[in-house]
């Protein structure tokens, strides 16, 4: 296994999500086509009004000295109009294409960021235009004027310049608030924020350039500067965050100093399986049916993936019951995983009792070692006062024990020692 692939990824060729691809990004065309028609009707008034505000002399100074160059920009202006405007149509077809592929954690950061960057677009652009660019515009003609220089602007480059600055701000926030989202959610911290880097300034700078005039190559380097400077400086503290944690885990260390991260996954099973409190610094979630639920196993994937777990111990879950390709993921993630059996161990006993389920999570070791696995598994058998302990290395279906009695699955030959050296009679069933 080369790769991460999700229970709801869908076994479609390479081709065929091209062709879904295509069919979208058509789809954004012909509605950003439309959009700009609709848009350019109207187009001369908004820019005839924007020129009016962004004019830094008392009498008019703004001139189009290209006609042909005046109808690029204005058919551009009416294009970033009709983006700007098909937005949550743009949003609503990147969701439906890339959700299958991606994990519920993500899958949220991707909305959350979308529709937060659609609404900073629109909020930048009118700031830009009614507030920032004209003060920035008549600074720059005070230059002039002291000077004695009679100041003479071509509307079309004026355009071009605004729309520029406005650009490199939207993409400024576009990059800022994916690692604001991304860090928020535990997706980026300092063990991984140097793959953040490489793509999310490698994006934006791709982006910035893209649009930038050449004949400005000042204001190239200035907004490349400014842009990266910024958003290091937003992510400061997400790029220097420790490994996040969730769910209750902690950071566990075995004999040899390693740090271990366990999730217990409290599955009920469709009921079937009771419930029993995790051992001290295991995290837990809790689930109706993993082995039948896409979502659920989505959800521990993205937990392992997230959170760095190296251990997932199943309730109830039988391991056969669960498809390849989700323990195929889970071992591609570096995690282990085991189950309790519990479901099976609610039926050893015919009376209320949950020894059984108890003493079935105190067996666990590894990063606990064998002396801590034996003195719970002691406590819980004082506990219940049992008298009796029956063991084999494998379920035997069937069995109904007393209440005086307990079933152990693979005990270790000093865990024996020890349950005898405390009065309690042995038995060896596995045949």
């Amino acid at each position: 296994m080369n790769d991460l692939h999700l229970p709801s990824d869908v076994k479609d060729s390479f081709q065929s999500h091209l062709e879904e691809l295509f069919r979208r990004i058509s789809t954004i065309v012909v509605l950003v086509v439309i959009l700009t028609g609709i848009w350019s009707l109207s187009i001369d008034q908004i820019l005839n009004h924007l020129l009016t505000k962004l004019d830094p002399c008392d009498g008019s100074c703004v001139n189009i000295f290209s006609p042909e160059e005046w109808a690029g920009t204005r058919w551009l202006s009416a294009g970033l109009l009709a983006i700007f405007t098909a937005g949550p149509f743009i949003i609503m077809q990147i969701y439906s294409f890339g959700k299958n592929g991606l994990l519920p954690s993500e899958r949220t950061a991707l909305v959350s960021w979308m529709f937060v960057i659609w609404i900073l677009s629109i909020l930048t652009l009118y700031y830009t235009s009614t507030t920032l660019l004209p003060n920035l515009y008549e600074y720059g003609h005070s230059f002039n004027e002291d000077t004695g220089l009679v100041g003479r602007y071509d509307a079309a480059e004026m355009l071009k310049i605004s729309i520029a600055i406005t650009w490199t701000l939207i993409l400024i926030l576009a990059a800022s608030s994916v690692v604001i989202i991304a860090g928020k959610m535990g997706l980026l911290w300092e063990g991984n924020s140097e793959w953040w880097r490489i793509r999310v300034h490698g994006m934006m700078l791709m982006l910035i350039w893209l649009i930038l005039p050449n004949s400005l190559p000042g204001l190239f380097v200035t907004l490349t500067v400014s842009a990266t400077g910024f958003v290091e400086l937003i992510g400061y503290k997400q790029f220097r965050k420790q490994m996040p944690i969730g769910y209750g885990l902690r950071d566990l260390l075995d004999s040899d100093g390693k740090e271990h991260r366990i999730l217990y996954a409290n599955c009920s099973c469709c009921g079937t399986s009771p419930n029993v409190e995790p051992l001290p610094g295991m995290g837990i979630m809790s689930f109706d049916s993993v082995c039948r639920s896409v979502n659920e196993q989505n959800s521990i994937i993205d937990s392992v993936n997230r959170f760095n777990v190296n251990k997932v111990v199943f309730s109830g879950c039988v391991m056969e019951s669960f498809p390849p390709a989700f323990l195929d993921n889970l071992r591609f993630l570096g995690c282990d995983y085991q189950t309790l059996s519990l479901a099976y161990l609610s039926n050893l006993h015919t009376s209320d009792s949950n020894v059984d389920v108890e003493m079935a999570m105190a067996l666990l070791t590894d990063p606990w070692s064998e002396n801590q696995m034996i003195e719970r598994c002691l406590n819980i058998l004082s506990k219940y006062k049992i008298t009796s302990v029956k063991y084999s290395d494998k379920l035997i279906f069937g069995l109904n024990l007393q209440p005086t009695e307990v079933w152990i699955q693979s005990p270790t030959l000093n865990l024996l020692d020890s349950i005898k050296k405390n009065g309690i009679s042995l038995t060896d069933i596995s045949n």
